[in-house]
């Protein structure tokens, strides 16, 4: 593939839409509750109806491209993403709010699908891997800066200003996707007839990767349980000032970039079967450490420790877990893409608003939340190993 660094460089960069969209706002909570006249739990509702505009989305978006291709479907949804972006300028009463931020992720959810399928497309899954790591680098840069950036954004000008920011940002996206991505779905209209049929095919018909997904969507879940719940964590119970909580949470999205840094070297000498079994316990150990902290106290520098160290694991199954699941898949890869995608925002949005309901003032429901899943990401690694030729856990 020609150019193909750049084209990494764009496609993670359309990757951190998701995150940017989410991480610039969340220190304008307080803000955009006081200009609706509501609670923050009220604006809690934006981001969660995000995460489900993001998952429905891309069942729509993928199998779409596996017929018509990936570029005209990317542009599309980027489109979307940028025009549901202005009119939130406009917006008077915060239920347009929830509604415009549902159609923006739904538009935007097409730049991480069709950024998995371009990839799986045109690599093997060890090259994969290592186009989806340094992607993960690139885009592992958006937490960081997001909540710094919307911060100042904020102060000098206002949360609707945080939606300026984004606009442009997709409007960018749109001009580099138009010159220099290529279509890489060459051989369109392999998907069976009819939207049930194919995705049954493609998906639950195919048990290896049913369970690197879950695997995948287990470790997301962890990740979102802690963004969604980090404003009440910090700035609620720690009592973080606005660019204190941008610090912090800057801080531990570091964590993604190591990880994405160390998964390739890791993988020289651990097969990735094994890596994301042993990456799985790493992760629910680190999220039950945190939970024996946050209940038996509100320590900042204990807490921001453990979750930068949950973060690690997170980061090194992201990839691998979407490139194993992947390879499995011979025809209809942006349907898969797809229900990756899917399966990791329903769960995490089902577990995020699940966390809200059952927060009362108190981080335990939370870090219950995180350990269950890492539980659960170990089991199903398990599996997964198992069922690999040559099993063993080194």
């Amino acid at each position: 593939m020609k150019n193909s660094k750049l084209i990494v460089v764009i496609l993670a960069v359309i990757t951190a839409l998701e995150s940017l969209s989410i991480d610039l706002y969340l220190p304008a909570f307080t803000q955009i509750a006081q200009t609706f006249h509501v609670t923050i739990g009220d604006v809690q509702i934006s981001l969660s109806l995000f995460l489900a505009g993001f998952a429905f989305g891309q069942l729509f978006w993928g199998p779409l491209s596996d017929k018509h291709g990936r570029k005209p479907i990317l542009l599309c949804g980027l489109t979307m993403f940028v025009v549901s972006a202005v009119v939130i300028h406009f917006v008077k009463y915060i239920e347009l709010l929830w509604v415009l931020r549902f159609l923006q992720a739904f538009g935007g959810c097409a730049g991480i699908v069709m950024s998995r399928a371009i990839v799986a497309d045109s690599f093997e899954k060890k090259d994969a891997i290592k186009i989806f790591s340094s992607q993960s680098q690139i885009s592992g840069i958006a937490p960081i800066i997001a909540p710094l950036l919307g911060s100042l954004l904020l102060n000098f000008w206002g949360w609707k200003s945080i939606f300026s920011a984004i606009t442009l940002l997709g409007t960018l996206c749109i001009i580099a996707v138009s010159v220099y991505i290529p279509e890489t779905n060459i051989s369109k209209n392999n998907i069976d007839k009819g939207f049930g049929t194919s995705l049954t095919k493609v998906t639950f018909s195919n048990k290896q990767f049913l369970i690197y997904t879950m695997v995948g969507s287990m470790a997301y879940s962890a990740l979102m349980l802690y963004i969604s719940s980090a404003p009440f964590i910090f700035m609620e119970k720690a009592g973080f000032k606005e660019m204190e909580f941008s610090l912090a949470f800057g801080f531990n999205s570091l964590a993604l970039i190591f990880a994405s840094y160390i998964t390739p070297k890791l993988l020289v000498y651990v097969r990735s079967q094994v890596l994301a079994f042993w990456a799985s316990i790493a992760l629910a150990l680190c999220c039950a450490m945190f939970g024996l902290v946050a209940v038996t106290g509100t320590n900042p520098s204990a807490m921001i420790l453990l979750l930068f160290l949950s973060l690690i694991p997170i980061g090194i199954l992201f990839p691998i877990t979407t490139a194993l699941g992947l390879e499995t898949v011979e025809k209809g890869k942006g349907t898969a893409a797809a229900f990756i995608g899917f399966i990791q925002l329903l769960l995490s949005f089902m577990l995020s608003t699940l966390a809200g309901i059952l927060q009362s003032d108190s981080v335990a429901p939370m870090a219950s939340l995180r350990c269950f899943v890492g539980v659960v990401a170990i089991f199903l690694a398990y599996k997964g190993l198992s069922r690999t030729k040559n099993f063993r856990y080194l």
